[in-house]
């Protein structure tokens, strides 16, 4: 994967992104299951009863569903790609707490409270916390190729 053309806290965070999206497509064909759902209700009611119309929009939605569920298959495969590239990346750090950080931050997605409460760290200590690891994480990106 391409990942120069990003800065670190970008290359960090395209699973989580990814992971919204998959959510969002995920919905997306619940919501399009729902339709067929309807459909075929009204399929069993209208048998016989000018069937073309409503096995083409059957058809059609199921098509889009087949469709979708092999986009979303590529997006979970490239989801965990990322993570293993992130987590691989994170590895590679000098300091166990910029390790630990990073993997709460953006492979876990913890926020900053909840990040606090698990490395038990008062605020301004995690928040140093948070510009330290990622100058060493952009410095390690930048500088080495990973």
């Amino acid at each position: 994967m391409e990942k120069r053309a990003y800065g670190v806290e970008e290359f960090l965070s395209r699973p989580k992104q990814l992971e919204e999206e998959i959510r969002g497509d995920i919905d997306h064909i619940a919501s399009l299951r729902s339709i067929v759902e309807k459909t075929t209700t009204q399929l069993s009611f209208t048998a016989g009863r000018n069937p073309s119309k409503n096995e083409k929009a059957f058809e059609s939605v199921m098509i889009q569903i087949a469709e979708e569920e092999a986009a979303l298959a590529k997006k979970q495969k490239q989801l965990v790609d990322l993570k293993l590239e992130a987590e691989d990346f994170i590895n590679q750090l000098a300091k166990k707490e910029y390790r630990t950080f990073l993997r709460l931050r953006y492979i876990s997605g913890y926020g900053m409270p909840e990040i606090r409460e698990i490395m038990n760290l008062p605020k301004t200590t995690c928040f140093d916390l948070q510009i330290n690891a990622l100058v060493a994480a952009e410095e390690k990106y930048l500088h080495e190729k990973y």
